[in-house]
Order: C-alpha cells, then sequence, then structure tokens
C-alpha cells in the first residue's frame, strides 16, 4: 500500500478512492506473472488493459532472498501453502533486499487518454495487486524473482500415500 498511498505526499491523490473502490468492488482481473502484471480494469462498462513491469531481483538480493526465505520456512514448519513468515519482511530489509519496488520504479502503462499518471486504472490494478499479495504473500516474491519459485511448505494436513502401511491403515 506504502507504493501507492504515500505518507509523504503533500496533498492526497483523488483517485485513490476511485481506485480502492473498483478493486473492493472486483473491477479488474490480473493476471500476475514473473516480473509482470496484466489487468483489465473496468470503468463505466469499458474494459481498460493495464501493464505494470516489476523490476527483478538483482544476483546478490535474489541469492539472499532464496536464502533467507529457506531458513524462514525451515524454521516456520506448517505455514499455509503461498503463505511466508512475518519475520521474513525484516529479514529480507536486514539484508538490502527490496521487497516491494516504488510507484516511480515500476514500468507501468494504461490503453486509457487520461494524461494524469498513474491514471485510476494502475491504481486501481495496484489496489488489486495488494488484495492478493494478502492473501498469497509469496506472489511477492514470484513478482520480484528471476523465475525461482520458493519452495512451499508441506501441508501440514497432508500426507504422502507412499507413507501410509497399507496392512497397518486397514488392518487384518
Amino acid at each position: 500500500m506504502r507504493t501507492v498511498e504515500s505518507t509523504v505526499v503533500a496533498a492526497p491523490n483523488p483517485l485513490l478512492p476511485k481506485a480502492r473502490s473498483l478493486a473492493r468492488n472486483h473491477a479488474v482481473t490480473l493476471t500476475v506473472e514473473g516480473g509482470r502484471i496484466d489487468a483489465a480494469v473496468v470503468t463505466s462498462g469499458r474494459p481498460h488493459r493495464v501493464r505494470i513491469d516489476v523490476p527483478r531481483w538483482s544476483a546478490r538480493e535474489q541469492a539472499d532472498a532464496e536464502r533467507l526465505i529457506a531458513e524462514a520456512l525451515a524454521d516456520h514448519r506448517g505455514l499455509a501453502p503461498g503463505d511466508l513468515p512475518d519475520t521474513l519482511e525484516a529479514d529480507l530489509r536486514h539484508h538490502d533486499v527490496g521487497i516491494a519496488p516504488a510507484l516511480a520504479d515500476l514500468d507501468a502503462g494504461c490503453e486509457c487518454r487520461t494524461r494524469q499518471r498513474p491514471c485510476v486504472h494502475v491504481l486501481t490494478t495496484l489496489y488489486a495487486l495488494s488484495q492478493q499479495l494478502d492473501e498469497r504473500p509469496v506472489l511477492a516474491v514470484e513478482l520480484r524473482s528471476s523465475g525461482a519459485k520458493p519452495a512451499t511448505p508441506p501441508d501440514p494436513d497432508r500426507i504422502e500415500i507412499t507413507a501410509i502401511d497399507v496392512a497397518g491403515f486397514y488392518g487384518d
């Protein structure tokens, strides 16, 4: 959210309430894939295509992130698939690995004709993305990483079928 709603601006962006409302009312369809966000934002019955390119981590940041994520997941077994431990953000920041890039670092485009940038469609896309990140935090890592997805922890409510002793399970 800090990417969109900066705390150091002189005046609030008048487009933010509309963008929040559009995202909250599901007026946006997102496709997120490896450093790129594609969206269709429907306003007044008309879809607007939005594209946002997210800068990838450098090789050093990628290596640090992979190591820190592996350590965090090992220390926090039992997380739901797609979740990350809350302590990971502080660990990444401590090692100078940025998580959310600044709005100025995003390469965003929209097919609308408005001159104001970022337009309401880009802001709506960012709000919808933040909703998805809240539901599935590992998406932030997938957006910034260079293709490698972090290992998902095993689901604590599942066991591999090969781990079941059939004779013992069904009895004699």
